[in-house]
């Protein structure tokens, strides 16, 4: 199973309202409402579907039907704090792993979640609940490709408010700025 996303940590979006002004050269702020509450959260849930990294920061909940012979590599890039695992044992009793017991490793694009003694317990279902996103001051293309998105989200608004099918954003180069973050692959 993939990671649900629980609650986002802070109230904060990782772009403001000028932010977007300033690059779609809007001069007041009769469109502040649009921009705030569809333009910034869908360019960002954008980024964060097409990276597979968290981009605003939010606490999220990954179950594993047992656990893996090595690490775990999680299903959200940018993970920054591991809060619990959690195990459920096959008669039902749930005990906790220590801190002291696992490591995050960050590998720039993913993150693996591994046990310290070399080896996760034998048996149980682990459940994961850890808090990801990232700061944009270190992933400045990323905020590029969020401002061009908006850019483009609000030269085409009239879609978003007629109800027409949204044509995709032009790709390419603007998708190779979310490179440093989106999450390789796995089979």
């Amino acid at each position: 199973m993939g990671a649900v996303l629980v609650e986002y940590v802070n109230e904060a979006e990782p772009l403001t309202f000028e932010d977007v002004a300033s690059q779609c050269r809007i001069d007041d702020d009769d469109e502040r409402e649009f921009i705030e509450q569809v333009v910034i959260p869908g360019v960002r849930q954008a980024a964060e579907s097409r990276s597979g990294a968290a981009i605003r920061k939010a606490r999220y909940l990954e179950r594993l039907g047992s656990f893996p012979k090595d690490e775990i590599s999680l299903s959200v890039g940018q993970v920054f704090a591991m809060d619990a695992v959690a195990i459920r044992s096959m008669s039902g009793e749930r005990s906790t792993l220590s801190e002291a017991q696992f490591e995050l490793i960050q590998l720039g694009r993913e993150t693996l979640l591994a046990p310290v003694s070399g080896h996760w317990p034998a048996v149980g279902a682990p459940t994961l609940t850890y808090r990801a996103g990232i700061d944009l001051d270190r992933f400045p293309s990323v905020r590029s490709w969020m401002l061009l998105a908006a850019a483009w989200a609000y030269e085409n608004r009239e879609l978003f408010s007629s109800g027409q099918s949204v044509v995709a954003m032009p790709g390419g180069f603007a998708d190779a700025l979310l490179n440093p973050i989106t999450v390789p692959p796995r089979f």
